[in-house]
This record gives C-alpha cells, sequence and structure tokens, in this order.
C-alpha cells in the first residue's frame, strides 16, 4: 500500500474497558488523542499509558528532560504556556483570524496577504507562511474528509499541538511514577479548561494539532514531503471523527464560546 493509501485508511482506535468514553474524563483526556497515537502508548483513554515498557519509559524521559517529578511538571507548565509559539507565525495568524471576523468567512490567499502587508508586514516573507499553512488544510480536509474538516474551518492557531503533548505528557507522569491517577485527572482537567475557549470543535483542535505538528517539525520550511513526514495522525483524526468506528470525537461534545477574534494580538502588532 502506497503511503498516501495509508493515510486515507481510517485507523480504529480500541479504548480501555477499565475507563470510561463519555464521561467528561474522557472527553478532557480525549484532547491527547492524537499524541497518544503518534507514540503508541496505551489506550486513548487510560490515565496510565500502560503500552509503555521498560525502554520506553527511559527513551521518554531522555528525551523529554523529565528525570523527577520536578521536571514533569515543568514539562507540562512549559507546554501550556510556552507552547512552541513563534512569534512571526502567531501575527499572521491573528491577521487572519481578524480578516475572518470582518468579512465573515474565510479570507483568500490574496486577502491575507493584503491584510499582512496592510499592518506592515513583508508581504513576500509572509507567502512561504501562508502558502504552507493553506496547503496543510486542503491536506488535512482531503485526507479526513470535507464532512469534518468543513469549509469553515481554518487553521486560527497552532497551539493545540502543545497542548495535547501536555495532555499526554500528564499520563506519562503516572507510568514514570511522578504522580496518581487521581492528580493526573485534575491536571488534564485545567488543560481542558484552558483550551476549550480557543477552538470551535473537536475539527478545530485536531486540524491546528496536526498543523502545529508540520509547521514545528519542518520549522516552516515546507517542501512536498513535509505533510508526508509529520501530518501522520491524519487517519488517526478520521477515525476519532467518525461515528460508525465509535470514534470519541464524533460523540463527545465541544462545549465552548468562541470570539474568533485574536483576544492578544494588540500584543504582537506588526511593527
Amino acid at each position: 500500500m502506497s503511503a498516501t493509501g495509508w493515510f486515507m485508511r481510517p485507523q480504529r482506535l480500541a479504548p480501555s474497558e477499565l475507563y470510561s468514553t463519555d464521561d467528561t474524563e474522557a472527553n478532557e483526556i480525549a484532547l491527547g488523542l492524537l499524541q497518544i497515537s503518534s507514540l503508541p502508548s496505551g489506550p486513548w483513554n487510560d490515565p496510565t499509558t500502560p503500552g509503555l515498557g521498560t525502554e520506553e519509559k527511559a527513551l521518554l524521559a531522555e528525551q523529554w528532560g523529565i528525570h523527577d517529578r520536578a521536571d514533569w511538571l515543568g514539562m507540562i507548565d512549559h507546554l501550556t504556556t510556552v507552547r512552541r509559539r513563534r512569534h512571526g507565525w502567531m501575527l499572521h495568524l491573528a491577521v487572519r483570524n481578524d480578516l475572518h471576523t470582518a468579512l465573515g468567512r474565510v479570507p483568500t490567499t490574496k486577502e491575507w496577504l493584503t491584510a499582512i502587508a496592510d499592518e506592515g508586514g513583508d508581504r513576500r516573507d509572509a507567502r512561504p507562511f501562508v502558502r504552507g499553512i493553506e496547503h496543510i488544510e486542503q491536506e488535512v480536509r482531503r485526507r479526513v474528509g470535507k464532512d469534518v474538516v468543513t469549509p469553515d474551518l481554518y487553521v486560527r492557531t497552532l497551539d493545540a499541538y502543545a497542548l495535547g503533548q501536555a495532555v499526554v505528557m500528564t499520563t506519562w507522569g503516572v507510568a514514570l511514577g511522578y504522580a496518581d491517577v487521581a492528580e493526573a485527572r485534575r491536571i488534564i482537567h485545567r488543560i481542558s479548561v484552558d483550551t476549550r475557549p480557543s477552538f470551535v470543535s473537536w475539527a478545530d483542535f485536531g486540524l491546528s494539532y496536526i498543523a502545529g505538528r508540520v509547521m514545528h517539525w519542518s520549522d516552516g520550511d515546507l517542501d512536498e514531503d513535509s505533510f508526508e513526514k509529520y501530518g501522520d495522525s491524519s487517519p488517526v483524526f478520521a477515525s476519532a471523527s467518525t461515528a460508525k468506528r465509535n470514534g470519541p470525537w464524533a460523540t463527545m461534545p465541544w462545549p465552548a464560546v468562541i470570539d474568533q477574534r485574536s483576544r492578544r494580538r494588540h500584543q504582537y502588532r506588526i511593527t
């Protein structure tokens, strides 16, 4: 099977029978579903990540620099605050968000670039980022489905990648012995509360996660292979959003009221 064929084939998501799949706790831990799939560590609803063996735990600790409880808590804080943000990327997305609010629709490429220039940005410098984000949106929509990633959805923020990682980092802490399930649930609840107002749906969150992952690992230098390398959560996104496969994102609500205008744009104006 070709790489594209594999991407297009939805993957089954088997939950643990030990934990709920439809209550508030399940809804909250489901924020980490795509990250769990990138490093298979157990069922998506299991806060103990039972699939991690001794070698995997040691590798995680080394790669993430989480050798004790303080390191672990510090990394969760980093992922939920710094969020791997980049100043220029945030500026360009904020311009698009505000233009969407003004127009009542997703701006065209030309409109987005013109708005960036009107804000004092460099149109030529912004073009690769703009085209890269739009390419990611097109690929996710094609691979996950237009019925899920509808035409009115676009990348508002890249934050979902780090937030999804923060949820799974919390469960890794249980596996590493830095916390018990009760504490992990409390941390995940706080992440969920802070996350919900930034997205309009599970599909919006999933699109942001994949875009954030591709942009982070490509360092924003996108080529024709970037999505193939780093957008590999697309089939899991499709399964999570498919009711016939009991996808949790297809059945659980996303109760959030969104102000689509960037709340922090005034802090990051182009000069």
